[in-house]
């Protein structure tokens, strides 16, 4: 190995070893929020889940349904779990969050070691993926095995991309990727749920551009027509576990409280700008959460809304010029992941407008519930930045200075947006730890409450039956916050 192949190498490391360090810092910082901000009480969606599956976990007549994939199969080993050594903990579920986001952070750091990538462009990642404006799927803990999917999807994205630059004639009966890949869309089923429809566009997609195109631009020759039949069968593999799913969808039933009845053409007849505001700034939403915008000028002194509708065009502008530019500088040469991840959060922000216009609120998208959703395309422009200026640095060449400028300003946007969010978000942990606790007392003394004011307090807007009957469910089997008494 030459001198600078072995310092190649070892910036590699350092670089890698620094990712990791944030990586792990980030992970302490999330386990401390839910610790700082939340009380281990059942609330909110637990509340069904209480009244529908406890206690007794294992009765296989809950979980072997008609609609199964469609209520994520993985939660009822891990409720199972739960129930067993944590008498319930939410606190459990809440963690799992914290270690799905965790794993987000190391696949990105170890697809930016694998690319030479500086750890300097890890410094927007990490502060897109640990950023606060999550806040709400960290501490409600039933989001926690979506939360998982998306560092399944990246670790699924990462291996397609190594086997995607490997030669052809490494495709071989000895490799064991193919099978893995095969294998990844019917893992998907246990913990994705909804998601897998915008996992099997995305994926279906980059098969087809991998079948057409291939590693070597189209050119099939000798063995790499073996690589295509990869291709074709993780398609099929992806079409068939689509195809599972919507099987078991067909016999679900859905609720959406406060869903309006009207049809979309009336919505657009009477209030033709509202889809077009929700969709826009639900990308305003990847800088600024719904909390630092609302109190951006002090407490309830909002952003306006022409200033968030611009940043939501601001956004879709770098969307858009981070894909002209990945093919523009022929990156699909070299790597498919940052597409595959900019191609993914984009289809999330159509997917979240086409089903949440229901509500008639066209600041539905900058919900902390859709945080996770969306970071994977900001993570996808931040690495396409980051490998076009490094292109750039290579190539030296007229007019490269600016676009540098471009590619560090756009990573800049989102890591500033996401420290600014963290900063609000963190000013008001003291008061959601508040809310949690008194909620924590209401649970324990349910009897001396008025269901209605008990279901205000634990956000429980569907039957007070149904409240009443899982809060008996847990005192009478000592689970959740009862797991202390006496």
């Amino acid at each position: 190995m030459t001198g600078s192949a072995s310092q190649i190498t070892k910036r590699r490391y350092r670089d890698f070893i620094l990712c990791l360090l944030m990586t792990v810092f980030g992970g302490i910082f999330l386990l401390w929020f839910i610790r700082a901000a939340g009380c281990d009480v059942v609330y909110s969606d637990y509340i069904r889940i209480v009244e529908e599956y406890l206690p007794d976990v294992t009765d296989p007549s809950k979980f072997f349904v008609p609609d199964i994939l469609t209520r994520i199969p993985v939660t009822f080993f891990q409720r199972l779990i739960n129930v067993e050594l944590f008498h319930y903990s939410v606190t459990f579920d809440r963690v799992c969050s914290a270690m799905g986001l965790t794993a987000c952070a190391l696949m990105v750091g170890v697809y930016m070691r694998k690319e030479g990538l500086s750890a300097l462009w890890f410094l927007p990642v990490f502060a897109v993926i640990f950023s606060l404006n999550k806040w709400e799927i960290i501490l409600n803990g039933t989001s926690w095995a979506h939360v998982v999917s998306f560092a399944l999807f990246f670790l699924n994205y990462y291996l397609l991309d190594v086997w995607y630059q490997r030669q052809a004639g490494t495709c071989g009966e000895k490799s064991i990727l193919p099978v893995i890949l095969y294998a990844f869309p019917f893992l998907m089923l246990l913990f994705a749920g909804e998601y897998i429809a915008s996992y099997a566009a995305v994926m279906t997609a980059a098969y087809l551009f991998c079948a057409v195109m291939g590693k070597d631009g189209g050119s099939y020759r000798g063995t790499i027509d073996r690589k295509r039949k990869c291709y074709v069968t993780g398609l099929l593999c992806t079409l068939a576990s689509l195809g599972l799913y919507l099987l078991s969808r067909h016999f679900a039933v859905w609720e959406h409280a406060g869903a309006s009845d009207l049809g979309i053409l009336e919505v657009i007849s009477s209030e033709p700008l509202l889809i077009p505001k929700l969709f826009i700034k639900s990308f305003a939403g990847t800088v600024l959460g719904q909390q630092a915008i609302t109190d951006f000028y002090g407490p309830m002194e909002p952003l306006s809304e022409g200033a968030v509708l611009l940043i939501g065009i601001l956004v879709i502008a770098i969307y858009l010029t981070a894909i002209v530019s990945y093919t523009r500088f022929g990156l699909w040469r070299r790597t498919l992941f940052p597409m595959i991840l900019m191609l993914s959060g984009g289809l999330n922000h159509v997917l979240v407008t086409a089903s949440r216009w229901i509500f008639l609120s066209e600041d539905y998208g900058l919900s902390s519930r859709y945080g996770a959703q969306f970071m994977i395309g900001v993570i996808g422009i931040i690495l396409t930045a980051a490998l076009v200026f490094q292109e750039l640095t290579e190539r030296k060449t007229r007019g490269s200075r600016i676009l540098r400028e471009g590619c560090i300003a756009a990573a800049l946007l989102f890591l500033l947006g996401a420290a600014y969010t963290t900063r609000c978000e963190l000013s008001i942990v003291p008061y959601r730890e508040q809310n949690y606790e008194r909620m924590h007392q209401a649970v324990l003394n349910y009897h001396d409450y008025e269901p209605e004011e008990l279901a205000d307090i634990l956000e429980w807007g569907k039957s007070e039956e149904t409240m009443l009957r899982a809060l008996e469910i847990l005192e009478d089997n000592r689970l959740n916050v009862f797991s202390y008494m006496e």
